[in-house]
């Protein structure tokens, strides 16, 4: 893996959709790999405060002369690493970075399989069952976990600390009705919400259970309505769909609700 693969590939691990460890920016994760710190994501877990205290932060403003981390700075990224080795599953199995699978299909395949053990024995076939997953992003899949070195990556992700790993320990996504209010519940998403982007609303969305669709018909639950809607709110309008806007769509996505529309 070349450094500026690594690099993709600790920044997609870090970042805020996937293991959320905030701080290392470009410039750090930039320093991490081309001074050979680090090599794969599972090295970002044997950084010390120390180390990391001599690396250069980002400039406040062009040509300013960078200032270094420090010991405070260093020993919150830390805290910040330690805190990431718990997190959901559908979150790390997205940070590993597979090819074409997005926040939505892992939330697919962490609620289906529950461990990381399970996804990685299940074949083409099998992925090909769940919503979502078509026999190209089932081939990626399977392709991922075959490779040895990325099989490699993930046992040392997960290998205890005392045993010289990273340890990582994946939480199991809880399924459960009171959970998933949404489920058997059709929505489609049009125009541009402000709250977040279409791709998260979706996730939220398949989150509680509902199914996410791209084009509205007489199964469609409701139509969310953003800005600038194009023909979609057209399409249900006739067919009689009810629409959302989005502070309906909040509403709905809010586990508590009692009543989803």
């Amino acid at each position: 893996v070349c450094p500026a693969q690594s690099r993709e590939a600790v920044l997609h691990f870090v970042s805020r959709p996937a293991m959320d460890i905030e701080g290392f920016g470009e410039r750090i994760v930039e320093q991490l790999v081309s001074q050979g710190r680090v090599h794969t994501v599972a090295d970002l877990f044997t950084l010390t405060e120390d180390e990391l205290s001599r690396f250069e932060l980002e400039s406040a403003k062009p040509g300013s002369k960078p200032r270094l981390i420090g010991k405070l700075t260093a020993a919150k990224l830390c805290a910040r690493l330690a805190a990431a080795r718990e997190v959901p599953l559908n979150r790390f199995i997205y940070a590993l970075g597979i090819r074409e699978v997005g926040e939505a299909t892992a939330q697919v395949l962490a609620a289906k399989y529950g461990t990381l053990d399970e996804l990685m024995a299940a074949d083409e076939a099998a992925l090909m069952q769940l919503a979502d997953i078509g026999p190209v992003v089932a081939g990626h899949i399977c392709a991922f976990f075959a490779q040895p070195h990325q099989r490699e990556l993930v046992a040392r992700l997960l290998r205890p600390v005392s045993e010289g790993g990273a340890g990582v320990v994946p939480q199991a996504v809880v399924t459960t009705a009171a959970a998933q209010p949404l489920t058997g519940r059709t929505y489609v998403i049009t125009g541009t919400l402000e709250s977040m982007g279409r791709n998260e609303a979706k996730v939220r969305l398949q989150a509680l259970g509902a199914k996410v669709s791209g084009a509205v018909s007489a199964k469609t639950t409701a139509l969310i309505c953003g800005a600038e809607p194009g023909s979609k709110l057209t399409k249900a309008r006739e067919l009689g769909v009810a629409v959302l806007d989005e502070a309906q769509f909040l509403t709905l996505i809010n586990p508590g609700l009692a009543t989803p529309v």
